[in-house]
């Protein structure tokens, strides 16, 4: 069973896990097999190649759940052309999962070779044909890359590929090839050092002398290395206003990432960084690799991968008369009935709402279709025109936990599963019996990429804050200055902030709370005090280095704030010191400052990194930039904003 086109093949045994075991052991004994028995270790192969790979649907005492979707998609790109992907069915379907019972649905309409091991027939698998590594696509890519560093500055370069066509071996090559030019000043990062492995092998292959420095992207955005040249590699796994400072700062950076992948949406990357890099760098170049280099052109294995996991699913398309005529009124909001959504396999609604989520959010993975449809307390709801999805939100139920368990949550000796909010209020934010109201989170929420800035997000918010029966309504993200506003504006207060950043995000999570209920404004009063009395002092310690426009959207200004005003003026008119008078200036600076002062950019931004996050005066120079040159420039710009503040 082989052919000479590259394709490769789907094969299913179904039985008993022991027999499954034996059988497939048997036709694989002459083949360079992997036998994946963790699941969770799936992304440790990455960069190997296979003649075959067993992938067991079975469930066992090691593993929660007898499937793991990020882990089948991260191991079928290790199987070479003509190589062989053998799923092992149980003998009974598990019948809670909707996930497994569309997967299953669509191995049946795929082309594939069935097996029940039972029976005595055995299948003959031959080796698999060895495949060039290099095609047209990779040497190009590899020219581009290079021509980064050797032709004009601010000219990035955009890669993008599906799967297996040799996009981060690309990277490995053309640093390899610069490092031998003398170019010895090369950073890679990606959002962990796991991920970049292929780039490193790659370059250590071409050149084992080759040195290449790793950043994390968290690391990167505070260290600021100089570089001949920036690899980021997987860019669609890390957040677009991050990626924004990257190539703002480095002047010779390639940005690559998979386009249909389990690393992240390559689709919202595409949307939303094309804007960014049109205003920041217009004459930035892209590459697109095509041609896969492990397995032919429209391989049967890819296809179904691609389908069961929805790995190429895509917002709906509107026409341009469609465009036109769409507005709110229009519209509908429904919530969904998930068992409905997945029988129909050849119809576009659950393509197209994933496809929705995949091209807002940055870490979208299969295993959030699978959690999706699979968990109970997940429900979804759309806003839909003539039946296309305009937008998209998923809500969790959370709380409702009795008070003898949340008192465990409360003193850190015990912790459930799912209730993120409910819990990190007791845990983190120090309300006791937060975990025993009921709440529902926004996971996530998504509008079409035609018709975002236009009202669908707040709408759909609203309507389900209007339906909901729960408490309160909560939200956690990684805070930026362009999120907060919109939650904001719906009235959603913030209450906590995490003291350390995401290393892929180089963002602080926050959470959000609405009241719905008279108790849960009760709560959401308790905890943004308490948050207005500790985000001040945090400034100078866990937050020292966070952005001061996010400082300035988080700071709780209170109206009734007695400041000391003489003291204040002496300051203002260069009559008392700066040191003398700083416990007023900060009294003053955390009850009045927001970001809707009339200060200018400069003076509110002098206010948060001195007074509040304490910066050192050497520090504060290099931060504010030009037009302060030292202490005295900087005092001058400190008496004018604390004078502005007062008036």
């Amino acid at each position: 069973m082989a052919t000479s086109n590259q394709n490769r093949h789907l094969i299913v045994i179904s039985g008993n896990h022991s027999d499954c075991l034996n059988y497939a052991k048997k036709i694989t004994q002459n083949l360079d097999c992997l036998l994946l028995k963790d699941q969770k270790k799936a992304h440790t192969f990455l960069g190997q190649e296979f003649d075959a790979v067993i992938f067991d649907c079975h469930s066992n005492s090691q593993q929660k759940t007898a499937f793991n979707p990020n882990a089948f998609g991260a191991i079928t790109g290790t199987i070479r052309g003509n190589g062989y992907l053998i799923l092992f069915k149980p003998l009974q379907e598990s019948s809670n999962s909707l996930f497994l019972k569309r997967f299953w649905a669509i191995v049946e309409k795929t082309e594939h070779q069935f097996i029940d091991c039972s029976k005595t027939a055995e299948l003959e698998l031959t080796i698999p044909q060895q495949q060039s590594y290099k095609t047209g696509d990779q040497c190009n890519a590899v020219d581009k890359i290079i021509h980064v560093v050797k032709g004009h500055r601010r000219r990035p370069l955009v890669i993008t590929a599906d799967r297996g066509r040799g996009k981060s071996a690309a990277l490995g090559i053309a640093a390899a090839k610069l490092f031998n030019k003398g170019y010895n000043n090369i950073i890679i990062c990606a959002p962990s050092k796991k991920t970049a492995a292929i780039i490193f092998k790659h370059a250590l292959a071409d050149n084992p002398k080759c040195k290449l420095a790793f950043y994390s992207p968290d690391e990167l955005q505070h260290k600021k290395p100089k570089a001949d040249l920036v690899l980021i590699d997987e860019a669609a796994a890390i957040p677009v206003p991050l990626l924004s400072r990257f190539l703002e700062h480095y002047s010779r950076i390639v940005f690559a990432t998979t386009q249909h992948g389990y690393e992240g949406s390559g689709r919202g990357f595409a949307i939303n960084f094309k804007k960014v890099l049109d205003n920041l760098s217009p004459q930035w170049l892209s590459c697109k690799l095509s041609t896969p280099i492990r397995w032919g052109v429209n391989d049967t294995l890819e296809n179904f991968v691609f389908e069961s996991l929805l790995l190429n699913s895509e917002p709906a398309l509107f026409d341009k008369s469609e465009q036109d005529m769409l507005e709110p009124v229009n519209c509908k909001i429904v919530e969904l009935d998930k068992t409905e959504l997945i029988k129909n396999l050849t119809g576009t609604s659950l393509s197209e709402i994933f496809g929705l989520l995949v091209s807002a959010h940055y870490q979208t993975k299969p295993s959030d279709l699978m959690h999706m449809l699979d968990d109970d307390l997940i429900s979804i709801h759309i806003t839909q025109y003539k039946n296309k999805t305009i937008a998209v939100a998923l809500l969790v139920q959370e709380g409702g936990i009795e008070p003898q368990i949340a008192k465990d949550i409360f003193e850190g000796t015990r912790r459930l599963q799912g209730h993120l909010v409910a819990q990190s209020l007791a845990a983190n934010v120090g309300i006791e019996n937060a975990p025993c109201l009921r709440g529902e989170r926004v996971i996530r929420i998504a509008v079409h990429p035609d018709f975002q800035q236009q009202g669908f997000g707040s709408i759909l918010l609203k309507s389900l804050i209007q339906k909901s029966k729960a408490d309160y309504l909560s939200t956690t993200f990684g805070a930026n200055k362009e999120l907060i506003p919109f939650w904001r504006q719906l009235e959603f207060t913030p209450v906590y902030l995490g003291m350390k950043r995401d290393a892929s995000s180089g963002t602080h999570s926050i959470v959000m709370l609405h009241k719905i209920t008279k108790a849960g404004e009760i709560l959401i009063t308790d905890a943004q005090q308490r948050f207005a009395r500790s985000f001040p002092y945090l400034l100078s310690e866990p937050f020292k280095e966070l952005e001061s426009e996010l400082v300035l959207l988080l700071l709780s200004p209170d109206k009734s704030y007695p400041d000391n005003k003489q003291e204040l003026l002496a300051f203002a008119k260069k009559q008392r010191g700066y040191e003398n008078t700083l416990y007023a200036i900060w009294k003053l600076v955390c009850n009045k400052l927001s970001s809707s002062s009339p200060l200018t950019e400069d003076e509110k931004k002098i206010l948060v990194v001195k007074v509040l996050q304490k910066h050192s005066w050497l520090t504060l120079t290099r931060i504010m930039g030009e037009g302060i040159q030292g202490k005295k420039d900087a005092l001058k710009l400190l008496r004018r904003a604390v004078e502005k503040l007062l008036a």
